[in-house]
């Protein structure tokens, strides 16, 4: 079977798209930054890496050039998929901790890819829908976001602030990419892959449920008792979709060079309380869950809507409807409070 090599591993979605690479045969090579990383996907994934299916490297830092030329030079590769993006919170130099590495770290691995992996004939990026809506519009009422649509911003306004900082380095990345290709003509094509807010159930590693991504927050921030729903975005994956997109870009030839909005479509905060007052009503009680805005899920005007007709058609995909995603999700949760976690 082909083999795949698999960055930032550990993560939220890495760890999805490493469970169907796997359950669909594949042999995969995951990169992390440090062997202690390696502890828990070793005993998740164990029948595979006793196998000889699931092997590890340790790139302690993706940004610099060269940092993935020992991994494509021990091992043979068909395609790469590239989860791995460095990310600060605390940010000070918006040029220098969150631009110049989210744009390195994407060509830095294209250029290892291009000298180091002849055998490549995919690389599939791990993007956002960042890259594609346009902030100050907002809500944006009628607006129907696509592929087609690229986030306007200027570098000007993406030092302006970090939060911008963040989307500037999405899309400057993505852009960086999609030029690598057109300058440099490699034996390879890309595939990017632009998802919204992903939820779902974890299944990578969690020590504490105190610390974990701001999109799983979102819910069990509701879940606990500890706030009302509080907006994040309209628009919404489920973990498990990104993961097949991911699975499926590998080998579609209508992919090649093209970029893909995965989204289930819109969603609504609000609806994360719904549904728990719904479904666990003595929970919601004993624990003071808020209601937030019962039933009101969107602004009176109206939100943005999302295209994911390509992917559909391109991909195959088909998406998980949020009360399953919820389903899974909050049975997880409890798995996890039981654990101590």
């Amino acid at each position: 079977m082909p083999r795949v090599l698999l960055t930032g591993a550990n993560g939220f979605v890495a760890v999805a798209i490493l469970q169907v690479l796997l359950e669909k045969g594949h042999e995969v090579v995951g990169t992390v930054r440090s062997e202690s990383k390696t502890t828990f996907l070793r005993n998740k994934f164990s029948k595979f890496v006793d196998g000889g299916k699931l092997r590890f490297a340790i790139v302690e830092d993706i940004v610099p050039k060269g940092a993935f030329d020992d991994v494509l030079k021990t091992y043979t590769f068909d395609s790469v998929i590239h989860t791995s993006s460095p990310s600060r919170s605390d940010a000070k130099d918006i040029q220098t901790e969150l631009l110049d590495p989210a744009i390195s770290g994407t060509t830095s691995i294209l250029e290892s890819i291009r000298t180091c992996a002849p055998t490549v004939k995919r690389v599939v990026i791990t993007a956002s829908i960042a890259s594609i809506i346009t902030v100050p519009k907002g809500n944006w009422p009628g607006k129907v976001y696509s592929e087609q649509d690229w986030n306007p911003i200027t570098l000007e306004e993406a030092l302006s602030d970090p939060l911008l900082g963040y989307v500037g380095g999405k899309l400057f990345a993505e852009r960086a990419a999609f030029d690598f290709v057109e300058k440099n003509k490699p034996h390879f094509s890309i595939t990017t892959l632009c998802p919204p807010i992903i939820l779902g159930p974890p299944e990578h590693e969690i020590t504490s449920l105190k610390k974990i991504s701001r999109s799983l927050e979102d819910i069990y921030d509701v879940f606990s008792g500890a706030t009302e729903p509080r907006y994040s975005a309209w628009a919404w994956a489920d973990s498990r979709d990104v993961a097949r997109a991911h699975v499926a870009a590998i080998d579609c030839p209508a992919a090649a060079n093209q970029r893909y909005l995965i989204s289930a479509g819109n969603y609504s905060p609000q609806y994360i309380a719904d549904y728990i007052w719904k479904h666990y009503p003595e929970r919601a009680i004993a624990k003071g869950i808020k209601k937030g805005t019962p039933g009101v899920l969107y602004p009176e005007e109206g939100v943005f809507a999302i295209d994911n007709s390509k992917s559909v058609k391109d991909l195959g995909m088909s998406y998980n409807d949020f009360d399953s995603m919820m389903k899974d999700t909050l049975k997880k949760f409890e798995e996890l409070e039981a654990e101590g976690k």
